[in-house]
């Protein structure tokens, strides 16, 4: 067994313990899986509603998601439910993903900070007939990221950003922002940097590339 899969199965097996609702799996490559239901509560702690979810470890467990499935043909396996053709749940951006998972997560971390928010905003679309928030699916979600993380929608602006952000340090908190805005860096772009600036270096460089 590699130790994605080790560490994945050792974590859903703590999972298990405490849950009685989840169960754990394999496939027929051995893969690990996770299965059970997710419940949805409200801020009083009463159950909302559940989806049978299975949950598939990733070749390269902690450092990408897992691959999330809803079990009961409630979600249209379609881009606009933000549902994969295979049918795995489109979690969150590429970008946002690989930097959440820079230095690993935990599975139950995943569960919480991840699907959870994804099934919430399910069951809001099927209550409503639109997400609560939304972003887009593939590549413009991607794009998105940027745009949101960046404050500005000038893609070269932002190529120019990240090719600061990976080549210097921190600026001084008073020094004027790397942007050119005429803006003190901390009321500016300071959150940026921090965000990414931990990142290995071809992965900013990825970034780069993608927005040219």
């Amino acid at each position: 067994m590699n130790t994605s899969f080790h560490l994945f199965e050792a974590e859903a097996k703590l999972i298990c313990s405490l849950f009685p609702e989840f169960s754990l799996s394999k496939t027929e490559q051995d893969v690990p899986v996770l299965i059970g239901k997710v419940t949805l509560k409200d801020d009083q702690q009463n159950d909302i509603d559940s989806y049978d979810v299975k949950v598939v470890c990733s070749d390269d467990y902690p450092f990408s998601f897992p691959y999330v499935y809803e079990l009961a043909g409630r979600i249209p396996i379609n881009i606009d439910w933000h549902v994969y053709p295979d049918g795995h749940c489109c979690i969150s951006s590429v970008p946002e993903e690989i930097i959440l998972c820079n230095k690993g997560i935990t599975l139950q971390g995943f569960i919480d900070n991840q699907v959870m928010p994804y099934f919430f905003n399910q069951k809001y679309r099927e209550m409503h007939g639109f997400f609560l928030k939304e972003r887009s699916h593939g590549k413009d979600g991607n794009l998105e990221f940027f745009t949101d993380t960046f404050k500005t929608k000038d893609l070269d602006k932002i190529a120019l950003m990240l090719s600061f952000i990976k080549d210097y340090d921190e600026p001084n908190r008073v020094a004027n922002c790397f942007c050119n805005s005429g803006l003190k860096y901390r009321k500016c772009h300071r959150d940026a940097f921090r965000l990414l600036k931990p990142l290995p270096l071809d992965v900013i460089e990825n970034f780069i590339s993608f927005l040219k």
